[in-house]
């Protein structure tokens, strides 16, 4: 496959967060502002602040995490109908299985780590159904 059509097929695969994006917005405030995040615990928790389920309603999805070291750990989200749960450990049969550090995990979750470059370069490996996969972002924003 030639290499752009590889890279417009893998592009939309990762959205790029502002910071990612090179954007210069004035820096967060007031009670909506929430530090960037040190660990993957702090990932995962953040994310429960930001769940749609207005997004999530009719959907039915696995995802696993698995985080090597540093910081490593595996994680699982189970949406189910607008609804969720998330804990540590393994899900059986996941739609989408997200695999990097623990580090790397929380660099792209800040964006401080372009999405697309660490699928690229390795640092990030994603198995399973990629329209699951770009559904996270929307569920998770």
């Amino acid at each position: 496959m030639p290499w752009r059509i590889l890279l417009i097929v893998l592009l939309p695969l990762f959205p790029l967060r502002a910071a990612a994006r090179g954007t210069h917005a004035s820096p967060p405030t007031g009670a909506d502002y929430e530090p960037a995040a040190t660990s993957p615990e702090e990932v995962f928790a953040q994310m429960r602040q930001s769940f749609r389920p207005d997004r999530a309603r009719g959907q039915h999805l696995r995802y696993q995490f698995n985080l090597g070291d540093p910081q490593g750990g595996k994680w699982w989200i189970l949406i189910d109908d607008g609804a969720y749960t998330m804990g540590e450990g393994a899900v059986p049969h996941p739609d989408v299985t997200f695999a990097c550090t623990g580090a790397d995990w929380v660099r792209l979750s800040n964006g401080t780590l372009n999405g697309f470059q660490a699928f690229i370069t390795g640092r990030l490996r994603v198995s399973g159904s990629q329209f699951t996969a770009r559904r996270l972002d929307e569920i998770f924003p």
